[in-house]
């Protein structure tokens, strides 16, 4: 019997094998036939969307493939409003062209059915016709399912086709009302419930507020890596791939990015996306830091040096976790 493949998180390195595994059958489907009429430019048009997004869930969200690359699966953190992609009516227009509209309208559609309480959304599931796909297909789904859990929110899909379907009600997602995508494609909306396994059976735990950031494990049994100043704050919210990128190996290698509270509230005060700043501070691997009342004198020294109270925060915050800080400004 052949062993699947171990799941792992994907870094922004993998975004081109995301791309595919989506891409094809995507493009195969009857509503990316009618996204894209043109079939010799159908599968570059859908890539080029789906990389917008891909690398947004990166940024506001987690994605899972198989060692092996022979699955994926996307999801967005939708503890609020998740901004659009930087620069995405642009990027948007680009890559789609004359079937704009048609984008745009797709989008107003899902939008329109997906849920507003806040949940982790399964933005893209795809699986490569493979040996053993449907084994492949479920350790990715378990397994993804669970890390998402891990922040007691419901996890939401779409799923598009009748073996979609099945796929997650056995994974303990429960259907709700169909509606018809613009192509004519019936379109099933599935919910589920940290630590549902089957339709009915609901988890006894209470649903964290999404104020609340997820915590799996006490800080002291993870070590803080990094620690964001006010500029990486500021720049995360603007869209930053870098500082996605930074915080996002920080998660992939069971680690913490701090963020002084501080700095939080300076990046605030200069007009960062308030949205954007929640969705930084519920990452799951985000910590929120204050300064320690009894390292007073170590802060007021640093205060005196940089004459910025957020600068001085951060400083102390690297040197107390023995780790760098991450810059817009090295």
């Amino acid at each position: 019997m052949s062993n699947t493949p171990p799941v792992c998180r994907a870094r922004w390195g993998d975004i081109p094998e995301i791309v595919d595994l989506v891409a094809g059958p995507f493009a195969e489907s009857a509503v990316g036939a009618w996204l894209v009429p043109e079939g010799h430019r159908r599968r570059d048009v859908l890539a080029a969307v789906i990389r917008v997004w891909a690398e947004h869930a990166l940024l506001f969200g987690e994605a899972y493939l198989l060692k092996d690359h022979s699955a994926a699966a996307v999801w967005l953190h939708r503890y609020g409003p998740v901004p659009p992609p930087n620069d995405y009516g642009e990027r948007l227009a680009v890559a789609c062209g004359d079937y704009l509209d048609r984008f745009l309208h797709l989008d107003d559609v899902l939008r329109a059915h997906r849920p507003v309480d806040p949940h982790n959304h399964l933005a893209f599931f795809s699986v490569a016709p493979v040996p053993h796909r449907n084994r492949r297909a479920a350790t990715l789904l378990a397994t993804s399912n669970a890390r998402m859990g891990q922040g007691l929110l419901p996890t939401y899909a779409e799923a598009t086709t009748t073996a979609e379907r099945d796929l997650y009600a056995r994974h303990g997602y429960v259907p709700h009302e169909p509606f018809s995508l613009p192509d004519g494609t019936i379109a099933y909306p599935m919910w589920r419930y940290p630590g549902q396994r089957r339709p009915g059976h609901h988890s006894s735990t209470r649903t964290r507020r999404p104020d609340q950031p997820a915590r799996t494990h006490p800080l002291n049994d993870l070590s803080i890596r990094i620690i964001l100043d006010t500029s990486a704050i500021i720049a995360f919210a603007k869209g930053s791939i870098a500082v996605g990128e930074a915080i996002a190996a920080v998660a992939d290698e069971g680690g913490l990015f701090g963020l002084p509270v501080m700095c939080l509230a300076e990046a605030s005060r200069s007009g960062a996306d308030p949205i954007r700043l929640d969705l930084l501070v519920n990452h799951p691997a985000a910590a929120v830091l204050t300064v320690d009342p009894l390292k007073w004198r170590a802060f007021a020294v640093i205060c005196r040096r940089t004459g910025q109270l957020d600068t001085a925060s951060a400083l102390l915050a690297a040197a107390d976790h023995d780790c760098a800080v991450l810059s817009e400004h090295p």
